[in-house]
């Protein structure tokens, strides 16, 4: 498959501030031997430091954790290619009818009883596949741009570990409907794809915030045994 478009197939089948001592200051200067402690104060008063806080405002703003586990979640790893990603606690593996276990891997909150035709998923349910790749493959390839008009979901910008992806939605219809949510993600040796299949574009649009977070816990790890 080539570039973004080789993914529709898949769907088929995640801040230092310097100084320096002048040119005139040759050694650092002696400290006073005064003290200019105000009347009656035994000891000088402690500095004051300085920050650029917002009037109103205690202390300063701490930079969001982007892509923190949420309480309840479960984290499924891995144990050959070594990633992890987090889940709701409802959610599962699907094993039964899955076409190569070494490489795809498959998640559901419903009762599907076949990761490959989705028998027993409901109309509104929802699979999610990761597939792992050699890089060559071509995936992940060219993206398209965060916005992309031909999208069936709102194409967005997501984290996966470091790896800058688009979420983005397509539908096709080989036996049955699908409208896929999808992604792609790269650890510089190995290529990891994301696929959410949906039946239909109510069940896209709805998942799709879940998948989006869902994608910000993934970790690519360290292979352990990869079969390829």
């Amino acid at each position: 498959m080539k570039g973004w478009k080789g993914w529709i197939g898949l769907g088929a089948v995640v801040l230092g501030v310097g100084c320096s001592a002048t040119k005139d200051q040759a050694t650092a200067p002696t400290p006073s031997a005064v003290s200019s402690v105000p009347s009656g104060q035994t000891t000088p008063p402690t500095p004051t430091t300085v920050s650029s806080v917002p009037s109103g405002q205690t202390t300063p703003p701490t930079p969001t954790t982007v892509s923190s586990v949420p309480s309840g979640w479960i984290t499924y790893t891995e144990p050959a290619w070594g990633y992890s990603i987090s889940m709701p606690a409802g959610w599962h593996p699907v094993t039964a009818g899955q076409i190569d276990p070494q490489q795809f891997k498959s998640f559901s909150p419903g009762n599907v009883t076949d990761a490959q035709t989705l028998a027993g998923m409901d109309p509104d349910g929802i699979e999610l596949k990761v597939t792992v790749s050699q890089l060559n493959s071509g995936c992940p390839g060219d993206q398209p741009p965060v916005g992309w008009s031909a999208s069936t979901l709102p194409a967005v910008a997501v984290d996966i570990d470091g790896y800058r992806s688009v979420v983005w939605g397509t539908n096709e219809q080989p036996v049955a409907t699908l409208w896929n949510i999808q992604a792609g993600a790269t650890n510089g040796k190995y290529c990891y794809s994301f696929v959410g299949l949906t039946r239909n574009h109510d069940a896209q649009l709805k998942w799709t915030p879940l998948v989006e977070q869902m994608l910000s816990t993934f970790r690519f790890g360290t292979p352990v045994a990869p079969p390829f």
